[in-house]
């Protein structure tokens, strides 16, 4: 049940640590009442004084922010996948990784707001620079895998965005080169798998009166090197908001936890026996690296001002 992050790069310096996630220093908690959006936001401001990211504006701040916090969203919902096939014993048909992606995206829609539907929409960017990424680093395909490959995963979360609504996901799937053809079909693809999530979860739907099953939530230590990931995702209080929304959302027959900490590599997975779904700190680490490198290259200091002189013998040139 671990993600695949295949061709994850994380062996770099705590100073670049700093420059992607704002540092180690501790971010201040935002409002109890404010959305998991306007927390990304808070934090992405928060970092305004920070030296290395001066150079971005405050959009450029919250645009990188959300693409870590939307990623490592859809994959922390993907183990959520998991847990309920588990908890509820849920039938697969076909492979339960296929199973849990669909079930990520399929939630982030449902959630309806502009808010999940950009944040998916990410998720789908994210495994396409992973696609990059391998092909630039000659990572080899694992075809064998019992993931689908990161292209396929991609277009998986885009046919189904598709499918939920053609007329306000054409142009991106336009944009992510999904041909006319394919996207026709992607209706009958939304509609079945969103009618399959929703059978068998009907008898596990929370009604009015029913009690909640405790979900803990758990921060580990970032060791130093991923300090400034663990604070940021503990400012925006991401595994309450998703602890809380499951919560109250499904009957849950036993508690679990949600878990952050540094495992030494990029990954998620969910331990059925003890009941814990993990993400490894690395993994959003890894995801602030792709979108550094391929989407929005970082500040560039602002060039000396030539001296007097020197412009002087310019000017005569």
């Amino acid at each position: 049940m671990a993600a695949n992050m295949r061709g994850a790069g994380v062996g770099i310096s705590c100073a670049a640590l700093g420059v992607l996630f704002f540092g180690a220093c501790p971010l201040s908690a935002q409002p109890v009442g404010s959305t998991l959006q306007e927390r990304i936001e808070a934090a992405a401001k928060a970092a305004l004084n920070i030296p290395r990211l001066r150079g971005l504006t405050e959009q450029q701040r919250i645009a990188r922010v959300e693409f870590v916090a939307g990623n490592t969203l859809v994959l922390l919902l993907h183990e959520l996948g998991h847990v309920l096939i588990s908890e509820m014993r849920l039938p697969v048909l076909g492979r339960e990784e296929d199973a849990a992606d669909t079930y990520a995206a399929l939630r982030m829609l449902m959630i309806g707001t502009s808010f999940s539907q950009h944040e998916l929409a990410q998720a789908a960017h994210g495994w396409f620079l992973y696609d990059r990424r391998d092909q630039e680093t000659g990572e080899k395909p694992l075809y064998y895998d019992e993931h689908n490959l990161s292209q396929q995963r991609a277009y998986q979360i885009l046919c189904l965005m598709v499918g939920s609504d053609p007329d306000k996901f054409k142009s991106l799937a336009d944009q992510m080169k999904m041909p006319e053809s394919r996207q026709l079909t992607c209706k009958r693809d939304f509609t079945k798998t969103q009618q399959g999530w929703e059978a068998v979860l009907k008898p596990w739907m929370r009604e009015p009166g029913d009690a909640e099953t405790r979900i803990d939530v758990v921060y580990g230590d970032g060791k130093g090197m991923y300090d400034g990931v663990a604070n940021m995702f503990r400012s925006i209080r991401f595994l309450e908001t998703v602890a809380a929304n499951s919560a109250a959302r499904y009957k849950w027959p036993h508690p679990f936890t949600l878990k952050m900490e540094s495992c030494g590599h990029p990954g998620t997975d969910y331990e059925d026996e003890a009941r814990v779904v993990t993400i490894c700190y690395e993994t959003p680490f890894d995801f602030a690296e792709l979108y550094r490198a391929y989407v929005q290259p970082p500040p560039v200091a602002r060039a000396a001002p030539i001296p007097k002189a020197s412009a002087q013998k310019r000017k005569a040139k």
